[in-house]
């Protein structure tokens, strides 16, 4: 009497097995039922191949082969594969076993095992030849509830979608100290940073560096550093509640502000450590002020003293009786007069006289 090849089941043949029919019968019914519903546990030894025990005939009670659920125990002392039949089959495999450092494989005799994850249950197929993980390489996955990882989770070849029903679902990634390091808030559609709370579409808690070019076309808070190599905003700009500090590492590093029609409307000039006004790159003095447009009427400087008791212009320096110093003490007026310089006096142009020596 021969046997199936997949579920050793007892094959009769015409005008055979007279009087035992019924008892074959069962015991092949037995089998199918322990291939549908039948679960039993697998000690794991110590020899690096363990094949499932097997039965020709009878009713497979406490043979491993047969049973579609193997919940694999003991305490590992080495690598080990675990074989079946090389036949097409499926199995609900549960390890339970001490790992101690060591793998667990399964899969055919004599063909391609796959790798077991420690602690976790797996849906293995085998053709025959190669074992499946069916749920490693599954289509789409739905969870109603929660769906919950204890190892890697892997998106390769595909996209990944959050939440693209459009609900009020916030969506949290925490680092090893931080809770909130990136949170997405659903309910206000903003994304934090170190921040549970976003009150901008993006709100960064702590330091932001963007190594290539940044372009907000939006509002970006930032409650820490903000470091970029190069950083465009097609908005506004807001700094609010902290320091604004540019070139702290004293880099030869240059800043430079635009009007609607000055290119240099503002210009720090690092390598001269100077600041320009009108002027690309200012050579004349700590600060250079070029009124650069020629067809405006406007001064170079205003200075508005609303401090009726108060001077317009405070002056230090080393003091002399001639013209070796910034300032001459001279009260002398024999120097010939160099010119005069127009100045506007409350709103009168008026001249001021500059001489060619202090004495």
């Amino acid at each position: 009497m021969a046997d199936s090849p997949i579920l050793n089941l007892n094959l009769m043949t015409t005008g055979s097995n007279s009087g035992t029919w019924g008892n074959i019968t069962n015991e092949n019914l037995q089998k199918l039922e322990q291939a549908l519903k039948g679960y039993i546990a697998v000690a794991i030894g110590g020899a690096s191949t363990q094949a499932l025990t097997v039965a020709s005939g009878g009713t497979g009670s406490g043979v491993q082969q047969p049973n579609a659920a193997l919940k694999f125990t003991g305490s590992m002392t080495t690598n080990v594969t675990v074989t079946c039949e090389a036949t097409a089959n499926w199995y609900i495999i549960d390890d339970a076993t001490t790992r101690n450092g060591y793998t667990l494989s399964f899969g055919p005799a004599g063909g391609t095992a796959v790798a077991l994850v420690a602690a976790s249950k797996h849906l293995i197929y085998t053709d025959g030849s190669t074992a499946f993980d069916v749920l490693s390489d599954a289509g789409n996955v739905k969870a109603n509830g929660t769906l919950q990882a204890t190892g890697d989770v892997t998106f390769n070849g595909g996209s990944f979608s959050f939440n693209s029903g459009l609900a009020d679902k916030d969506a949290v990634f925490a680092g090893d100290t931080q809770a909130n390091l990136l949170f997405t808030d659903a309910s206000t559609d903003r994304v934090g940073i170190n921040t549970a709370s976003p009150t901008t579409q993006l709100d960064v808690a702590g330091t932001f560096r963007a190594t290539g070019a940044a372009t907000l076309s939006s509002t970006l808070g930032v409650t820490g550093l903000l470091t970029a190599s190069t950083l465009t905003a097609t908005g506004d700009v807001e700094i609010d509640g902290g320091n604004f500090t540019f070139n702290e590492t004293g880099a030869l590093l240059n800043a430079r502000f635009e009007g609607d029609n000055d290119a240099n409307l503002l210009v720090t000039y690092g390598s001269t450590d100077r600041v320009g006004i009108g002027v690309n790159v200012p050579t004349n003095a700590k600060l250079e002020i070029n009124q650069n447009d020629a067809s405006s009427a406007i001064s170079c400087l205003s200075l508005d003293q609303d401090k009726t008791d108060q001077n317009f212009i405070h002056f230090e320096g080393t003091e002399a009786a001639d013209s070796s110093k910034s300032i001459s003490t001279s009260t002398a007026e024999a120097a010939a007069k160099g010119g005069a310089i127009m100045i506007n006096v409350n709103g009168s142009v008026k001249w001021l006289r500059f001489y060619d020596s202090a004495v």
